[in-house]
């Protein structure tokens, strides 16, 4: 028999079983199939499609099963070891960079029973995570019952709709470009499958929403969400009852919110409805959350925030916006935890490691937040110009101001890449405060509202009368 050592835990091989100490940890075999493969060979990269091969080699599995093996031992063994053990290497696959020691011809010890290990697990998610493994055993997908949907007359799906539906809901939680494309098509699927039913039509809206919101794709915003309002209409024709339709509908209707517009009003409605309809949405508590945040509603807007996460645990959104919240509520070390997570969902997510980055210099700890802010620039194409706004603001705070302008000089070559409370940091580092206050009058919205009256890097500004009224929240 052979036994890895690495951290607390021992993984046996013999019987695939990981244990902590003496004591079983709650997850499933192809999870522990999954870390046997990368602990064989510590450092080497292996391949998505290796692994795939290795541990479904029945087939008919999707990428999206490996990448939720990957998240459950990330979270499993960080919770344990406080270790980034696990490395993914964009566009190839993954290795474990722990230290790891093999041992062999070791008499197994008797472990705590499989009960008692669930009964130790600590945090919800866990809790969740356990659930999920112990159904795809059942049912094939990894993450098949993380979002328990209500379901109502012509809302059902038949088995193989299901699986797709999934699938395509795995996707549109990454919150890239390539993941809301895939998700495109497979809820595409769903919908030839099963045109009676309204759940194809409601995720279909959820993902041109997202290509609007994110402006994504080569259409303009107002046609993506043209088309998000028509699918979410066809929803509702079809099954009146559609939490999910109307959670789009919310959305959209904040996405068109300004002080005159008395649109937000009908979100919040819309949002409401939602939930009544099916509390068991995820994207509906998600997009609640953030409504209440951009009206400075703290407190409220992190339990919708927390709730959507414990439905939804693989949102990417809803972890940055988790973590976001506790930034500008003063929760540093949250607000980097919940960042994190994002990060282990999606290493392309690039508004994780401005939050990080973020609450890393809020904490004074300044050569971490240049870090972060230096992987925000290699994320996208589009992504450099912002990460420089943010490198020139704490370059200039550090006494590096020959570095500062150079960083401020590369955003505004690029100003449409850069958001404006962005910039508008940058500027204030610099001393260019009355530019710096133009901005964000000029970028007036309910979201930087509640950003100046909390976020650190506006302290300065604060004091500007011409920010006095734009500092609270509508």
């Amino acid at each position: 028999m052979c036994v890895y050592e690495f951290g607390p835990f021992r993984l046996d091989t013999k019987r695939q079983l990981l244990l902590d100490g003496d004591e079983p940890v709650a997850i499933g075999p192809k999870v522990v199939e999954t870390l046997n493969a990368l602990v064989e060979h510590p450092g080497d990269v292996l391949g998505k499609r290796a692994l795939l091969d290795r541990i479904w080699p029945e087939g008919f599995v999707d990428e999206a099963n490996l990448a939720q093996n990957i998240y459950i031992l990330r979270k499993t063994l960080r919770e344990r070891w406080k270790t980034d053990a696990i490395e993914t290497i964009p566009r190839r696959g993954y290795r474990f960079v722990g230290p790891v020691r093999r041992l062999d011809d070791i008499p197994p010890s008797e472990p705590a029973t499989i009960h008692a290990a669930a009964r130790s697990l600590r945090r919800p998610w866990q809790m969740i995570l356990a659930a999920v493994v112990l159904l795809a055993l059942a049912g094939g997908l990894a993450f098949a019952a993380a979002r328990p949907y209500a379901t109502h007359q012509g809302s059902s799906l038949s088995s193989e709709a299901a699986r797709l539906y999934e699938i395509g809901r795995y996707y549109w939680n990454l919150r890239t470009p390539d993941g809301i494309a895939k998700s495109i098509s497979y809820f595409s699927q769903v919908v030839d499958l099963n045109p009676q039913s309204a759940r194809g039509y409601a995720a279909l809206a959820a993902a041109n929403a997202i290509m609007g919101d994110y402006r994504y794709g080569s259409s303009s915003p107002q046609a993506y969400f043209a088309r998000a309002r028509a699918f979410a209409d066809k929803a509702l024709a079809i099954d009146p009852n559609s939490g999910e339709a109307y959670a789009v509908l919310g959305m959209i209707s904040s996405q068109k919110y300004d002080d005159s517009s008395g649109k937000m009003s009908e979100a919040m409605s819309d949002f409401e409805r939602a939930i009544r309809l099916d509390p068991s949405s995820g994207p509906a508590h998600e997009w609640y959350g953030i409504a209440l945040l951009e009206q400075g509603h703290f407190d409220a807007a992190y339990v919708e925030l927390q709730k959507a996460a414990d439905l939804d645990p693989l949102s990417v959104a809803t972890m940055v916006w988790l973590g976001d919240t506790a930034r500008l509520e003063g929760r540093y070390h949250d607000a980097i935890a919940f960042a994190r997570e994002a990060v282990d969902l999606s290493p392309e997510g690039n508004e994780a490691y401005e939050t990080i980055g973020l609450a890393y210099e809020a904490l004074g700890a300044n050569d971490r937040a240049i870090a972060m802010f230096q992987r925000l620039g290699q994320t996208c194409r589009h992504c450099r110009s912002d990460a420089a706004a943010l490198l020139a603001q704490i370059y200039a705070r550090t006494n590096r101001l020959p570095e500062a302008r150079a960083q401020l000089a590369v955003a505004k070559a690029h100003l449409r890449d850069v958001q404006p409370d962005d910039l508008a940091a940058a500027l204030a580092a610099v001393g260019d405060l009355h530019v710096a206050v133009s901005v964000l009058r000029r970028s007036n919205g309910a979201y930087l509202r509640a950003e100046i009256a909390n976020d650190p890097r506006f302290a300065a500004l604060r004091l500007d009368p011409a920010l006095a009224a734009l500092s609270k929240p509508a």
